[in-house]
């Protein structure tokens, strides 16, 4: 327990990294986390010293620390105490050496304007734990993403809150999730050259040293940390030279407001004390300066990347804590109320916690200013759908404006649209959307956010480089052009509505009646593919014995066996079903055999009919609909689920059509001529069982029921009635498949003699 590593290490696993969970590291494996923080903080420490004195690194070091990093100057020297580097051995000579070794010059602008040093900690991890980059997700924020971040906030800080935006005293910058300092060197850089254009070099070495003041993050885990004030430092010590100037300048800064702190965890919250105590590592001076910004530090502007991650089951404690847990409760709270409680499954995402975190800060802690902007770069899913639902109407009751930039990206779901090569700005597999919320007090009380938004695939950029470089069109205005409103209702999406924003008519409103499929919760009893076998089976079941035949039936809370098997078997109640496309079973049709045979489907249907089942999400890459001849089960388009949509409603009599008359009034005026409704059934089914109609609308048919895009010529409309009649008759089996379907070589079974 005195051994001097050990101590060294128990106090990195007790205070530094008392929660490693939330910062994506397992706290299974300490000793290999250890070891990579110990490394990344005395190798970052040793070059931070080596550029700030121009000299070479020595085993006192860390004396040469800049006093304005007092956290990391104290780590250097616990690492660098000789009963330490006694044991590490060599591995404190090679390190040192190291940074003694390298060209001050390779730290320069790159050609391109590329900064090393922006994207530093990416390119040390693909060497030193080329894993852990993959493992944990550390990936920078592009450079072009974080300058239009940059000046968008600034822009909102001019224009809507009447500062003299980032460059303004009296604005304070906070980046909850920093990481490596990347949105705060923006900052700086966004700062250094407007105030060096506008007044010079002199003014802008006083502009950055009041930055410093007044710019804050807070990071979790100390390897990053350490490389967010080195990264810092660089930008920060100098800036550039005037005409009359020979070199670049120095500039006096004071303590650099990076903390190592847990956004997340309650203000005020007392955390852990190490065994080296003061005198080793001053985490208590780290968390109590953390903590007076956080809880009573007033904010004007927040900036960052959150995190984004899934939370599993039981983790909300364990990587949100407690407190947030509590806190985030009111954004479930909408949605359970709407009825839909039963989405939130996938609410719970680390990205939305700092939205709430962030929500917060500005109108709840202590001394909230009750104004400002919050700018993120997150997870793209919150824009849409029920588990989100809350968290917009959140920031739609406390936000004056919402500004939204969709990248989209998300590699997982394959293509979407028209776009075989959509791509992220992110080397990640999810889609990511820049959001600047902006609190004013332009708006009355009661009154909802604007929001705007601004599609990148509307403005033609598909690829990662396309994207990144419109963002940098945009970086000096801080504005993206082409905003289109969102007028929605304040549960829905911060989209515009699908299908030409609204104008296409549903298959929900075109037909007048609609139902889910049979469910019999117990297809392998009363579903076969033979009549005569389901015939058998039936009357079978009524002679077996109570527990041969409740084991048979399987009951169910609606249905008992005991009430199935007292009835007298019909074979005239064996009837004909369309299980699944291109799939037709034989189904004994008495409602005490099955749970949900739907007697009002099955009424409206009658014995001959035909129809189109699909579903209100997510229809997938094939047809946004199926043709069913027979009465649908409740699994027949996809196996999850979905309603049937009848041509006709025999319940008002033989003929009588399911269609809207409103419709067909409508098609009748815009192509000159009445239109049967057979043949705007073909129609429609024609269009929406094009593979392009999927493809090119899949992320609007994740959250609705297929619309139609009836065209504008009649010859275009008949031409797809023509082709819709040959998939009717295909898919609902009304005439036989061609010879070259029917052949032996086309289809056999497996283990079948040729």
């Amino acid at each position: 327990n005195n051994d001097p590593l050990m101590l060294v290490r128990n106090t990195f696993r007790n205070v530094l990294y008392a929660h490693p969970e939330a910062g994506g590291y397992p706290a299974t494996d300490f000793d290999a986390l250890f070891s990579a923080a110990f490394a990344q903080t005395l190798s970052f420490g040793l070059l931070l010293v080596r550029e700030s004195t121009n000299a070479a690194v020595g085993e006192d070091a860390w004396r040469q620390m800049p006093d304005e990093h007092p956290l990391l100057k104290a780590a250097l020297r616990v690492l660098s105490e000789d009963e330490v580097t006694s044991q590490i051995g060599i591995g404190f000579e090679v390190m040192r050496d190291c940074v003694n070794s390298f060209a001050p010059e390779i730290l320069a602008l790159q050609p391109g304007g590329r900064d090393p040093i922006l994207y530093f900690y990416e390119d040390f991890l693909k060497t030193f734990d080329p894993a852990a980059r993959e493992r944990y997700g550390v990936y920078y924020t592009p450079l072009e993403v974080v300058r239009y971040m940059a000046g968008a906030l600034d822009r909102a800080l001019r224009d809507n809150l009447g500062t003299q935006g980032l460059r303004d005293p009296a604005v304070r910058i906070l980046d909850p999730a920093t990481g490596t300092g990347t949105f705060l060197l923006g900052v700086a850089e966004r700062v250094r050259d407007q105030v060096m254009a506008d007044e010079g070099g002199v003014a802008a070495s006083l502009a950055l040293g009041d930055l410093a003041t007044r710019m804050f993050g807070f990071e979790l885990l100390v390897g990053p940390y350490a490389v967010a004030h080195y990264r810092l430092h660089h930008a920060l010590r100098v800036r550039p030279a005037d005409d009359d100037e020979d070199a670049p300048q120095p500039v006096r800064l004071p303590r650099l407001g990076v903390y190592l702190a847990d956004t997340l965890a309650e203000p005020n919250a007392v955390t852990p004390v190490g065994q080296l105590g003061i005198q080793g590592i001053p985490i208590d001076d780290e968390r109590h300066a953390a903590n007076r910004i956080k809880a009573q530090q007033q904010i004007l502007a927040i900036i960052g990347n959150p995190p984004y991650k899934r939370l599993a089951e039981g983790e909300n404690e364990t990587l949100v804590g407690r407190w947030m847990d509590g806190i985030w409760d009111d954004l479930k709270r909408p949605v359970q109320e709407a009825g839909q409680g039963g989405q939130l499954n996938t609410f719970p995402e680390f990205s939305v916690a700092f939205w709430r975190w962030a929500i917060w800060k500005l109108f709840e802690a202590d001394n909230a200013p009750q104004r400002g902007v919050i700018a993120y770069i997150t997870n793209r899913k919150f824009l849409t759908g029920w588990p989100y639902a809350g968290l917009r109407q959140m920031m739609r009751e406390r936000f004056d404006r919402i500004e939204v930039i969709d990248l989209r990206g998300d590699v997982r779901a394959g293509p979407r649209g028209d776009v075989d090569a959509d791509q992220g700005v992110f080397n990640i597999m999810v889609g990511t959307a820049i959001t600047i919320a902006i609190a004013d007090g332009s708006k009355a009380e009661g009154v909802l956010a604007d929001v705007v938004y601004t599609d990148c695939w509307k403005e033609g950029r598909f690829g990662k480089r396309p994207k990144l470089d419109w963002l940098t069109s945009m970086a000096d205005a801080g504005k993206a052009t082409n905003q289109v409103a969102i007028d929605r209702g304040l549960l829905e999406d911060w989209r515009p509505e699908p299908f030409d924003n609204g104008e296409w008519l549903s298959i929900r409103e075109i037909f007048r009646f609609s139902l889910s499929g049979l469910q019999t919760k117990r297809d392998h009893f009363i579903y076969s593919p033979d009549r005569q076998v389901l015939a058998d089976r039936i009357q079978a079941f009524r002679r077996m014995t109570p527990a041969d035949a409740k084991s048979a039936f399987h009951d169910s809370r609606d249905r008992l066996w005991t009430g199935a098997s007292a009835i007298p078997f019909d074979p005239n109640l064996i009837s004909q079903v369309s299980y699944r496309p291109f799939d037709q079973r034989s189904l004994y049709n008495h409602r005490a055999y099955g749970d949900f045979l739907r007697p009002e489907l099955q009424a409206a249907w009658g014995a001959r009919n035909v129809g189109f089942y699909s579903m209100p999400f997510g229809v997938g890459a094939g047809p946004a609909v199926w043709c069913h001849g027979s009465i649908p089960d409740y699994h027949s388009f996809s196996g999850r689920g979905g309603y049937a949509f009848p041509l006709y409603d025999r319940r008002a009599g033989p003929n009588a059509f399911n269609l809207s008359p409103v419709l067909i009034s409508a098609l009748a005026e815009a192509y000159g001529a009445e239109q049967a409704p057979g043949d705007i059934f073909d129609a429609m089914l024609c269009l929406l069982s094009a593979s392009s109609y999927a493809r090119r609308f899949a992320e609007d048919l994740e959250d609705t029921f297929p619309h139609v895009p009836f065209p504008a010529d009649p010859a275009v409309f008949a031409r797809a009635a023509a082709v819709g009649r040959e998939v009717r008759a295909l898919e609902a089996f009304q005439r036989a498949p061609a010879p070259a379907f029917r052949t032996r070589e086309f289809c056999k079974l497996v283990g079948e003699p040729d």
